[in-house]
């Protein structure tokens, strides 16, 4: 395909191929899962009580207030169960959108200012990078932030390189900002400012801020931000402060909740790895980066917002991989750039090709021995596929077949996500959800029997039986941020002071804690009732005989 019949090519066509890859990679079987631990059945619980209390300004869980995440989200989520009702599906519905029209704003971004080719390749790369599938098929915020962070960065550019429509730009720079404040908090701001501050220096370009445009802006900023926060201080003044903004902001900047993720290099792997199939290409795209930026100011703009975001991400002490989520979109316009020079010249030289089939071959390799690793296994027929379809693209890449070799290779996380949902669903949701744990109690658990759960099913299963449960935990304080819930310490007395009072239980337990627990006196009569991946059921039967008055 030349860059002329491409160029040729109706937008059309570029639209409808990329809803068809959104339809696929975010949408199909989008509620074939149960709600994935421990995240989804949080924001799963949160919505569901927005709907049924009737409060749509507080949020709350298990019937108390809670500020882990601003506002929008939720409203996003609990208008649509209020709307189609609530299931899997339904409660994902916020995400899979904002994804397509994530994929659709860079689209459209990308060809306003590198070309139509350019910029459809930037979207398919992003729309089929492995992670971006899987994430935009789970209830988070990462996915909405992402589109705001990303309209905020995008109208700054526009202000700048369309200095006559700069009013039009600023305003809804602006306006994308607040919207991601209204997310995700302070880093909504924070993000597109640094971005913006540091290109304002390396750039030597003026700060495009004024005018009648710009002031409107401000206005509907503050239209957008303040009345929630304000009323979160007048009416949660302290618990807000110390909960949203010293708890959930400044801390998790200073304190690894996930203490094995807090390296250096966690974001910069976990970036590249979630890339794939496009990790030769983005190996090329670091590799010209450098060169290219320096003659075209969108890039740099781009590049600063990537790179002031990786090293603000990385200074934070609490890391996961949602939390980087928005970097695909940067990653995805170079990508899209370099696969367009691709396409038009090849490689430039030997070791690019070199540099490409290498990364090529490691790509397959993992996928290829995916299958062979215990955490793993519930993949290993879309784990083979997807190596089947990357071992064809390595032989594609030693033909310098560039055209054949990126299409083959984007069909490969639509395959893992097809082929997940097809050949793997039931092992993938046993690994993934406490849906089949909470199954599994409603067939097995006898009138009045209590439950008790790990806390890192505790949630999921709350969602789903609408039981009081009780979290079993080595100390008193199990979550970053506690829950309402009673919780049964099982080191010291507690356990046992427990099931002299309650003669038997149910135990819901990750495999973990029960390595801990079938060791302990209590545990001497457990009875494993089902397992599934890493979960299981435990029956525990006290050893004492119940206490007069007190057995139910």
């Amino acid at each position: 395909m030349t860059e002329n019949t491409t160029a040729r090519q109706s937008p059309l066509l570029h639209g409808a191929i990329l809803l068809v890859v959104c339809f696929v990679c975010f949408w199909w079987r989008l509620g074939g899962l149960g709600l994935i631990d421990p995240d989804e059945p949080f924001y799963a619980q949160t919505g569901h009580e927005m709907v049924t209390s009737g409060d749509w300004i507080t949020p709350q869980i298990y019937g108390q207030p809670q500020f882990e995440k601003p506002i929008l989200y939720y409203w996003m989520l609990a208008g649509s169960y209020r709307l189609f009702g609530e299931s899997e599906f339904v409660g994902r519905i916020p995400n899979a959108l904002s994804a397509t029209a994530l994929v659709l704003l860079v689209w459209a971004f990308g060809v306003r200012v590198w070309g139509r080719r350019a910029g459809f390749l930037a979207a398919l790369i992003m729309a089929t990078g492995v992670e971006f599938c899987v994430m935009s098929r789970l209830m988070l915020t990462d996915i909405p932030l992402a589109i705001f962070l990303s309209g905020s960065v995008f109208a700054y550019w526009l202000a700048v390189a369309e200095p006559e429509k700069r009013e039009r730009w600023m305003f809804l720079y602006l306006v994308s900002a607040g919207l991601a404040v209204l997310t995700k908090g302070p880093i909504g701001s924070i993000v597109p400012l640094m971005a913006v501050f540091l290109f304002r220096f390396a750039g030597k370009q003026p700060l495009p801020a004024r005018g009648r445009g710009f002031w409107l802006g401000v206005l509907a900023y503050l239209i957008i931000v303040v009345p929630w926060y304000g009323a979160m201080f007048a009416w949660h003044a302290k618990p807000f402060l110390e909960e949203f903004f010293v708890r959930d902001n400044y801390l998790r900047f200073l304190r690894a909740e996930h203490p094995a993720n807090n390296h250096f290099w966690y974001y910069p792997a976990l970036l590249f790895g979630g890339s794939l199939p496009w990790m030769p290409l983005l190996a090329i795209t670091i590799k010209r980066w450098w060169s290219e930026a320096r003659h075209d100011r969108a890039q740099l703009l781009i590049g600063l917002w990537f790179a002031t975001s990786l090293v603000f991400l990385t200074a934070a002490q609490s890391k996961l991989p949602t939390y980087g989520f928005y970097l695909f979109v940067p990653l995805a316009l170079f990508a899209g750039i370099t696969a367009d020079t691709l396409l038009r010249e090849g490689f430039r030289t030997r070791g690019e090709k070199g540099l490409a089939i290498g990364f090529a071959i490691f790509q397959l390799t993992a996928a290829a021995v995916a299958p062979f690793i215990k955490a793993a296994a519930p993949f290993k027929t879309p784990a083979l596929l997807v190596a089947a379809i990357l071992a064809l693209a390595v032989a594609l890449l030693f033909r310098r077949d560039l055209r054949a070799w990126f299409a083959v290779s984007a069909t490969a996380s639509a395959t893992l996500i097809a082929s997940a949902l097809v050949f793997a669903r039931e092992p993938v949701e046993a690994e993934s959800s406490a849906l089949p744990v909470v199954q599994a109690i409603r067939a097995n658990q006898q009138p009045g029997e209590p439950i008790l759960s790990s806390k890192f099913l505790i949630r999921g299963l709350i969602y789903y039986t609408r039981q009081d449960i009780t979290v079993l935990a080595s100390d008193e304080h199990p979550f970053w941020a506690d829950h309402p819930l009673p919780v049964l310490v099982w080191n010291g007395d507690a356990l046992k002071r427990y099931f002299e009072k309650t003669p038997v239980a149910l135990c819901a337990l990750r495999k973990g804690d029960w390595s801990v627990l079938k060791n302990k006196p209590t545990f001497k009569n457990a009875e494993i009732l089902n397992e599934f991946g890493q979960n299981l059921i435990v029956r525990v039967r006290s050893s004492e005989p119940a206490q007069a008055g007190n057995s139910k």
